[in-house]
């Protein structure tokens, strides 16, 4: 089901008052994203990385924040995912076990999540961190940093990484030039390990990267209803795609939760509200949404009447 199918007219109004912040949180978000420290091991060409230093220092989310989010999404007994992406490296540094033992505690139904480039992750780690309480990963198969998809080098460095985890693996995808996939058996834990060309099937990252920024972005996008993110410093962005260390994309911050702490709140706040309105139209986007390429779907003829009534409303 599409989130558009559960679009209430809600979620673009703002409102100030907490109950009914909750309660438009509790019922619209699925996915949270913390980027508990900022390091990443990488500069890949296809990622802001490659012209934004996240090498040179390592700076901690405050643990009073993390601690924070934790403790307000457990008073709404939160079961969604949290995933600890961003734009760091989040094995490279072992405090995301510490990480998840919390939110494990905090949010017992809560499906724990990463991404990871994998270059980090062997055997006894995987079980540190199903131990801690993760229950998904996804392990993307990068070459070198500037490096471009070659799919017989992803499937070799894929089988690297196959032989540091030694656990049973079945090839799910093999399209020449396009994606390799593999699944990954590991007790009830869902791994997948895949490449995939970033050229073809990759996104301009609010404007920062050379992909697809001849493309034209017309069509509605559901990302900043049900999903929510939070960088390392505390400030809080509409889409995965943005980032508050980038001073172009400075004007999309939603939220310093450092200042106002409220994470329901700020997801009901007038920021938040103007920009999933702007994101129901069928009309070119504004700013760095304008070539997104990202959370692209078909919408049947219900969904588009129910777009165009929300954002009347």
């Amino acid at each position: 089901m599409s989130f558009f199918d559960r679009l209430q007219p809600y979620h673009v109004y703002p409102t100030d008052e907490l109950d009914l912040a909750r309660e438009m949180f509790r019922r619209s978000v699925s996915q949270v994203e913390i980027e508990i420290f900022s390091y990443c091991n990488r500069r890949c060409w296809f990622c802001p990385n490659d012209h934004i230093d996240r090498i040179t220092q390592n700076i901690y989310m405050r643990p009073e924040l993390y601690s924070s989010i934790i403790s307000q999404l457990s008073s709404i007994q939160y079961s969604g995912m949290i995933t600890y992406s961003r734009y760091n490296e989040p094995l490279a540094d072992r405090i995301i076990l510490d990480r998840l033992r919390e939110a494990r505690a905090g949010l017992p139904n809560a499906l724990l999540h990463t991404n990871t480039n994998g270059d980090y992750l062997d055997w006894d780690y995987l079980n540190e961190l199903y131990d801690a309480g993760m229950r998904s990963l996804n392990i993307q198969i990068y070459l070198k940093n500037h490096e471009r998809y070659d799919h017989n080098k992803i499937i070799k460095r894929g089988e690297q990484t196959l032989r540091r985890l030694k656990i049973p693996h079945v090839m799910t995808v093999n399209q020449p030039g396009v994606w390799y996939e593999m699944k990954l058996e590991f007790k009830d834990m869902k791994i997948r390990l895949y490449g995939r060309n970033f050229e073809i099937n990759g996104t301009s990252r609010g404007d920062q990267v050379d992909i697809k920024k001849d493309y034209v972005r017309t069509m509605p996008c559901n990302i900043p209803f049900w999903n929510v993110y939070v960088d390392y410093n505390g400030k809080m962005v509409p889409c995965c795609n943005y980032r508050s260390d980038i001073e172009a994309h400075e004007p999309y911050v939603l939220n310093d939760l450092n200042e106002q702490p409220d994470i329901f709140l700020s997801y009901a706040s007038p920021q938040s509200a103007d920009f999933r309105r702007a994101m129901l139209s069928f009309d070119k986007k504004p700013g760095a949404c304008s070539n997104c390429h990202f959370g692209l779907e078909n919408l049947n003829p219900m969904q588009i009447e129910k777009i165009a009534s929300t954002r009347a409303a």
